[in-house]
C-alpha cells in the first residue's frame, strides 16, 4: 500500500514536469522573423540607425513572389529607425512593426561602412548580452554604403535577400577565397582579445533604388545586385582599411580558413598560363619568444592541389621536373600573398591573424608583459613563411592541347 502511494507521487510529479513545457510557447501568426539587421551611422552626433529585414511568410510559403504577371508582393518588408542608442533604436522601430520581433532565424548583422569607422564595440557588447541573438550570426561591412540600402535590395533564386547574401559568402568563401566567413562569436573573441576583427564587404553593384522593387528579380539583367567585395581590417574595433586580391587571399591563408582556390601561374612568355584548384590547405603559426627581445613567428603552409589547365605548349607535365618546376612557382606566389596580408596588418599594427594568442600559448608569462603594447611588438616582429605546395593530380591529359593543335597546324 505505501509504495503504491509512492508511485503515485511520483507519477503526478513527472506530470507536472510536463505543465511547463510550453510556458514560452509563441504562434507564428503573431511573430516577425527577422532575416537580418542593419546599423548604420546617422549625421546627428551620437545617434544609430536600426534596419530589420523580415520576413513576409504568407508571400514565401505560397511562392507568390517567384509568379509571372500581376502585382507581385515583396518576399521582405523592412523597417527601420534611430535612437541615441543601440536599445532605443531596436525599440522604437519595434513599435513600426504589427507583430513581436522574433531574431532565432536571423541570418546576417549588416554594418555600415561610416558605423565601422568610428567603433564597433558598444554594438558587440550589446549583442553578447542578448539571448535572442545567435552568435553564430554572419557578420558583414556594408561596403560605400549603408547597411539599410544593402539590406533593401531584393535578390534572385533565393527569396529572402539575407539568405542569398549568406549564401555568396559561404560559396565564395569556399571556391575563391578572397574573402572569409566570419561569425559574430568570431567578431566577439578578437574584440575581447588583444587581437583585431576582419569582416568580408558586401557591396551594392547597380541602381540601389531599384534593387528595391520587386522588377529587380524579373530580369535576366539585373538592375542591382549585391557583391562580396574585399576584407574590412580593424584596430582598436574601427575600420581601417580594406584588404584585396592578393591581400584578401593571402589573409585568408593566414587565418587557416583557405578552403579552394584557383592559383594562376605564368609559364614562360605566357601570363596566367598554367591554373591550379587548391583543394587541401592548412596553416601552422608558432612564436618564438626570446627573452628581451621581440617575438619571432614561424609560419607554415602545406597546400595540396591538382592542374586544372594548361596553356603552354612546351610544357609536358608528365616529366617530374616539370611538376617540380610548377610547385616551385606556386609555391612563389602563395608566399608573395601571405608576405602582402602581413605587410597590410604590420603596417596598421593589426593583429587580425592571431598572432597574440600564439605568443601567450608559447610563454603566457611573456604574453602578460607585450599584451599592453602588443600593436607596436607585433607592427616590428619577424616573421618567417615557409611553404609546401604538392600536385597531386594533373588531370586526363599530359600534353597541352594547343601545343598539339599547333603542330597539326604548321604540317
Amino acid at each position: 500500500m505505501k509504495s503504491e502511494r509512492v508511485f503515485r507521487i511520483i507519477v503526478l510529479l513527472g506530470m507536472t514536469l510536463l505543465l511547463a513545457g510550453c510556458w514560452n510557447r509563441r504562434e507564428l501568426k503573431e511573430l516577425a522573423i527577422v532575416s537580418a539587421i542593419g546599423i548604420d551611422k546617422t549625421t546627428k552626433a551620437n545617434e544609430v540607425k536600426v534596419t530589420f529585414q523580415i520576413i513576409n511568410p504568407s508571400t514565401v510559403a505560397t511562392g507568390i513572389a517567384g509568379g509571372a504577371g500581376g502585382q507581385q508582393p515583396a518576399p521582405v518588408t523592412v523597417y527601420s529607425g534611430t535612437g541615441e542608442t543601440l536599445f532605443e533604436a531596436i525599440r522604437k522601430t519595434s513599435q513600426k512593426v504589427p507583430r513581436q520581433l522574433f531574431f532565432a532565424h536571423m541570418q546576417l548583422l549588416i554594418l555600415g561602412e561610416s558605423y565601422t569607422r568610428e567603433g564597433i564595440q558598444d554594438l558587440f557588447d550589446f549583442l553578447e548580452r542578448s539571448d535572442e541573438v545567435r552568435l553564430t550570426t554572419l557578420v558583414l561591412v556594408a561596403r560605400e554604403s549603408e547597411a539599410e540600402s544593402l539590406i533593401r535590395i531584393l535578390t534572385p533564386l533565393e527569396k529572402i535577400p539575407a539568405n542569398s547574401i549568406a549564401g555568396k559568402i559561404k560559396t565564395s568563401s569556399k571556391v575563391w577565397s578572397e574573402s572569409i566567413k566570419v561569425e559574430m562569436d568570431e567578431v566577439i573573441r578578437s574584440l575581447v582579445s588583444k587581437g583585431d576583427p576582419m569582416i568580408t564587404g558586401v557591396k551594392i553593384a547597380g541602381d540601389p533604388k531599384a534593387g528595391n522593387k520587386t522588377t529587380n528579380i524579373k530580369q535576366t539583367n539585373l538592375p542591382a545586385q549585391l557583391d562580396i567585395s574585399g576584407i574590412a581590417l580593424f584596430k582598436n574595433g574601427m575600420l581601417k582599411r580594406w584588404l584585396e586580391g592578393d591581400e584578401a587571399r593571402g589573409a585568408v591563408w593566414l587565418t587557416n580558413k583557405m578552403k579552394s582556390t584557383i592559383i594562376d601561374l605564368d609559364c614562360n612568355e605566357r601570363k596566367d598560363a598554367v591554373g591550379i584548384e587548391i583543394v587541401r590547405s592548412h596553416t601552422d603559426i608558432k612564436a618564438e619568444i626570446q627573452e628581451r627581445e621581440k617575438p619571432v613567428f614561424h609560419i607554415s603552409i602545406r597546400e595540396e592541389g591538382n592542374i586544372s589547365e594548361v596553356r603552354c605548349p612546351p610544357m609536358d607535365i608528365s616529366k617530374v621536373e616539370e611538376i617540380m618546376f610548377l610547385e616551385a612557382k606556386w609555391k612563389t606566389k602563395t608566399r608573395k600573398e601571405v608576405l602582402a596580408a602581413l605587410k597590410a596588418a604590420q603596417n596598421e599594427r593589426s593583429d587580425i591573424f592571431g598572432f597574440g594568442e600564439a605568443v601567450n600559448r608559447a610563454n603566457p608569462k611573456a604574453w602578460k608583459e607585450m599584451k599592453q603594447d602588443w600593436g607596436a611588438i607585433f607592427a616590428e616582429s619577424k616573421i618567417d613563411v615557409k611553404v609546401d605546395a604538392y600536385i597531386r593530380r594533373s588531370g586526363m591529359r599530359l600534353k597541352p592541347y594547343m601545343s598539339e593543335h599547333e603542330g597539326t597546324a604548321n604540317e
